[in-house]
């Protein structure tokens, strides 16, 4: 019996080491087959750049990220124009968190996609970073126009300047307008104005001087750089609609009670012949207050030689002197007439005038050679039948 346990135990014993050994054998065997399939080693990663951003811009786009803690990071590799095209940056870091803000210049014109890799010394790269930004070159800046001007004024008493803006289409990425002008204090300085302004004001610029404008632009909320029409030239015209006093849009009368409709019109000369209502007439409410002569109607008397007109010294230049009509029922001719001196002539005399037009055609231009003392006004006879005519404001600005 003892015998028969024996054998047994050695059955048993030599059973469990051949299990043991198969066990090293498979073990083994596994380690060289993952031994084959990683050749060289462990796969190792270097950390990639993290919270990537890129910004749009001109002929180049903006990267910014940054470097965690991974201590083996040495470079960071950017591919694009299906990896065709790359750079390879340099990492030193000096913090443990540190940041990257790299310029890529960019050649082609349009939508760019990024693959980006991080480095260590022996070449292990991490996994990729993916990435895509606009570059924005010569044929969007062929596409940029600057903003149209409605009228560019400066009032001849103030140096005050306006500039009227027409509108632009947004989708270009129009943003604003920038005026640089010579100061009254001949320093050059610089305004900017934002598209959906329509005026730009001017508080101290010199007179007699030009300004330069150009339009700016961002072609996309992400761009980094502001794109501009190259400076243009534009003429500043001076206003010297102040210079007339009560100049209309209204007129105001100067107070007096009147007939009716009728009164006086403020800090004008108006000749007897045109208070024909009543000793009253020049100012009429009809619009709210305008310039006006009337005759035939309820008996009114014919207006002979009939003047309204105001009279100040202008310096040497060219000049407009514009009138908005409101009504223009006129038979007999109406003029617009400027004369040297501190009066109009006759009506038979306007040859002697600087010059003049039929009020019909709105606006009468006339030159000084030097500083003169002139009349700027209206000039009529109307002794035909029911006639009526209104101004309801005048300018004078340079040419």
């Amino acid at each position: 019996m003892n015998n028969y346990k024996s054998k047994k135990y050695r059955k048993l014993t030599v059973t469990a080491l051949l299990i043991l050994v198969a066990g090293v054998y498979s073990a083994c065997t596994k380690q060289d087959d993952f031994k084959k399939f990683v050749a060289g080693g462990e796969i190792s990663y270097t950390g990639k750049l993290d919270s990537v951003k890129m910004f749009s811009g001109d002929s180049r786009v903006l990267l910014k990220g940054l470097f965690l803690a991974d201590p083996k990071v040495v470079s960071c590799k950017i591919f694009w124009n299906n990896m065709k095209d790359s750079l390879v940056i340099p990492v030193v870091k000096k913090n443990v968190v540190d940041t990257l803000n790299y310029s890529i210049p960019i050649k082609t014109e349009g939508l760019q996609n990024f693959t980006i890799y991080t480095y260590d010394k022996v070449g292990n790269k991490s996994i990729p970073v993916y990435a895509n930004a606009r570059s924005y070159g010569d044929r969007y800046k062929a596409s940029l126009s600057n903003r149209p001007i409605s009228s560019a004024t400066a009032d001849a008493s103030t140096g005050k300047g306006i500039i009227s803006w027409l509108g632009m289409d947004k989708l270009t990425g129009v943003f604003a307008t920038e005026v640089q002008y010579t100061s009254t204090s001949n320093v050059s300085k610089k305004i900017r104005t934002k598209i959906d302004s329509t005026r730009t004001v001017i508080p101290d610029l010199k007179a007699g001087t030009d300004i330069q404008y150009r339009t700016l632009f961002l072609p996309d909320t992400s761009c980094v750089d502001t794109f501009s029409t190259a400076f243009q030239t534009q003429r500043i015209l001076l206003d010297y609609s102040g210079y007339f006093k009560n100049k209309g849009n209204p007129f105001v009368s100067d107070g007096a009670s009147g007939s009716g409709r009728w009164r006086v019109l403020k800090d004008w000369v108006v000749s007897a012949s045109v208070k024909n209502h009543g000793g009253y007439g020049s100012w009429c409410s009809d619009q709210g207050g305008t310039l006006a002569m009337e005759m035939g109607w309820s008996n009114t008397a014919a207006i002979i030689d009939g003047k309204i007109y105001q009279s100040f010294t202008l310096p040497a230049g060219k000049y407009n002197f514009g009138i908005d009509i409101g009504a223009n029922e006129a038979i007999d001719p109406v003029y617009i007439v400027a004369a040297v001196g501190n009066t109009l002539p006759n009506v038979n005399a306007i040859s002697t005038s600087i010059a003049y037009t039929n009020f019909a055609d709105k606006n009468l231009q006339f030159t000084l050679t030097q500083p003169t003392t002139v009349s700027i006004g209206f000039l009529a006879t109307m002794t035909t039948g029911n006639q009526y005519w209104v101004v309801k404001g005048v300018s004078l600005k340079s040419l």
